[in-house]
């Protein structure tokens, strides 16, 4: 699901870009991922959650995908790292090999994908034996509070089809993951979301 015109403003900007700094050294300090490993970012954006995944994890490649053209655009334009390959993809349809990754990174994406749980699916198909998905993403439960209700109002989301947190770990574990890390927040009782960090088993 494409970004209204809100939604692209809010994140492409210098906030934005702090936020992805600390999710990014927040999940370093948790996964078990080793240096010099192949990855995969969902939803990359304008690469700023890319930069930092390059930066704290070191790997050897990462590919970072969007389904926004003009996401891809700006992230090229800001990395020339040739160790980033940036693609316009469909996340619930990815066009790789099976068990091609040693990890998966979504970062506030999978909230807007309406087939979800097929994005659920290809991420384990990519994913290597005892690769880690890694994850901090919002849910239903997010858009139940003050600020969420608002923000229901204004932002372009698939509602109906929007999964809850329970649902979400549900799922993952019907396909076969064990869930090294769950973590919660609600900063403020405001804004509800989740970290999550899964081993394909």
């Amino acid at each position: 699901m494409l970004l209204n015109r809100l939604e692209f403003i809010l994140v492409n900007n210098p906030i934005s870009d702090s936020i992805k700094r600390i999710e990014v050294k927040k999940v370093k300090q948790l996964s078990q991922l080793p240096k010099n490993k192949v990855v995969l970012e969902i939803g990359c954006g304008n690469g700023a959650a890319t930069r930092q995944i390059k930066r704290y994890f070191s790997p050897k490649k990462i590919y970072a995908i969007d389904l926004d053209a003009r996401m891809i655009k700006l992230a090229k334009k800001k990395s020339k790292d040739a160790s980033i390959m940036f693609e316009v993809r469909d996340a619930a349809n990815l066009k790789y090999k099976n068990a091609s990754f040693d990890a998966v990174f979504d970062f506030a994406v999978i909230h807007h994908i309406p087939n979800w749980k097929d994005c659920l699916k290809e991420i384990k198909r990519i994913l290597k034996p005892r690769g880690e998905f890694i994850l901090i993403d919002l849910s239903s439960d997010t858009f139940n509070t003050f600020i969420g209700r608002i923000g229901k109002k204004l932002l372009a989301h698939p509602y109906d089809q929007m999964y809850n947190e329970a649902e979400f770990i549900d799922y993952l574990k019907y396909l076969g993951f064990k869930i090294r890390i769950h973590k919660k927040y609600n900063h403020l009782g405001l804004i509800k979301y989740f970290m999550v960090i899964a081993v394909k088993k």
